[in-house]
């Protein structure tokens, strides 16, 4: 995400949309009340025509509407916003009127907050620019291939299909079964130049992930590719083994820039710890809240949505807590609904915290 301008105390940030990430992050940072401007477009009818007459056109305009509600639903590449006009051209008469605006890469969207921009947010967006490098991952067996990109929210599953490989009995397995691995090398290293992908993680049970990654390297010599290939081990293919490769411990050093494998590391850390009864845990703003106060907190793992909830209606003692790891040098790490340490979070309530030490919790 590219921040073109940001001024905290007048609550107004400017920035321009340049992936999908981008999209997720902003569907965070945008809350119900805030007025957000974009360049659209609506369908209007000129001055002297009747509602129910012809000559209405669609036409670009830039309009700033007070937020409602946000729709985001990843890998579409589009945030939908809606609210009311509060700006936009007089010759149209549209204030007060509702209006969704369609978010995408590309954009440039101008946000306004009434409270103030948080400090956590600005530190957000700019760390937001940095360039990390995109990983793949492929799992197959002898069933099912799925070729997946790493995010910051999750896996983004590029295609998953069944491998269709010759069956023993097949008096030409051996040469249909190169033929179909060169098919699926074809199909994933195009895809992989596509999204721009510069290292590529294959995994599978036994040595289909060896033999994969030769065609790979094949056919990658016939048009001139690079990509980095790394061979790994997984006990399933499809999408369920590319999210068990997610989770290894094979891959940390890896992913450890998009955070994922980080991320799942610290949720295990928290379920131990709670399966344990130790008390250097948190769950729950309030929880969360006290451990703040006395600078207990090592890491903060917040849902996305929780945070979203949090800017919108629990300002203060949102930025207490910032306030708090800022000063004690605490760690935030945010958490989605599409992957499986996100849908966990939720359920213990959306916000919890890794504690350096014990303190009493509130049943206590």
């Amino acid at each position: 995400m590219h921040v073109i301008s940001v001024d905290p105390r007048k609550g107004m940030l400017k920035v321009k949309i340049e992936d999908d990430e981008d999209l997720w992050l902003l569907n965070t940072i945008v809350s119900q009340g805030d007025i957000v401007f974009s360049l659209t477009t609506r369908e209007v009818k000129p001055k002297g025509t009747a509602r129910s007459g012809k000559g209405s056109k669609r036409i670009p305009m830039y309009l700033g509407v007070k937020v409602e509600a946000t729709e985001y639903e990843p890998f579409t590449n589009r945030l939908r916003i809606r609210g009311i006009i509060v700006e936009g051209p007089e010759e149209f008469g549209l204030k007060g009127h509702y209006h969704t605006l369609s978010v995408g890469i590309g954009s440039e969207v101008t946000i306004v907050k009434e409270k103030g921009v948080p400090k956590f947010l600005v530190e957000k967006l700019l760390s937001a620019r940095k360039l990390r490098e995109r990983v793949g991952i492929v799992a197959l067996d002898y069933d099912e291939v799925a070729l997946g990109e790493l995010r910051d929210y999750g896996v983004k599953i590029l295609f998953t299909e069944a491998t269709r490989f010759p069956g023993k009995r097949d008096s030409l397995r051996e040469t249909k079964f190169i033929e179909r691995l060169r098919e699926l090398a074809e199909k994933i290293v195009n895809t992989v130049s596509r999204e721009n992908i510069e290292t590529l993680i294959i995994a599978s049970p036994g040595f289909l992930k060896e033999q994969l990654a030769e065609a790979i390297k094949e056919y990658m010599r016939k048009v001139n590719a690079k990509i980095n290939i790394i061979t790994t081990h997984c006990s399933t293919g499809g999408v369920k083994g590319v999210s068990e490769v997610v989770k290894s411990k094979a891959i940390e050093d890896i992913v450890k820039n998009l955070g994922i494998a980080e991320k799942e590391k610290l949720f295990s850390e928290l379920m131990k710890r709670l399966s344990l009864n130790e008390n250097t845990v948190a769950l729950g703003l309030e929880e969360v809240y006290e451990a703040a106060k006395v600078g207990a907190i090592e890491y903060l793992l917040v849902l996305d949505e929780t945070l979203k909830n949090m800017v919108a209606n629990e300002i203060e003692k949102f930025e207490e807590i910032m306030e708090s790891l800022e000063r004690f040098h605490g760690k935030i790490r945010m958490y989605s609904l599409h992957h499986d340490a996100g849908i966990q979070l939720k359920q213990l309530g959306g916000i919890a915290a890794l504690l350096r030490f014990p303190i009493r919790r509130r049943e206590e």
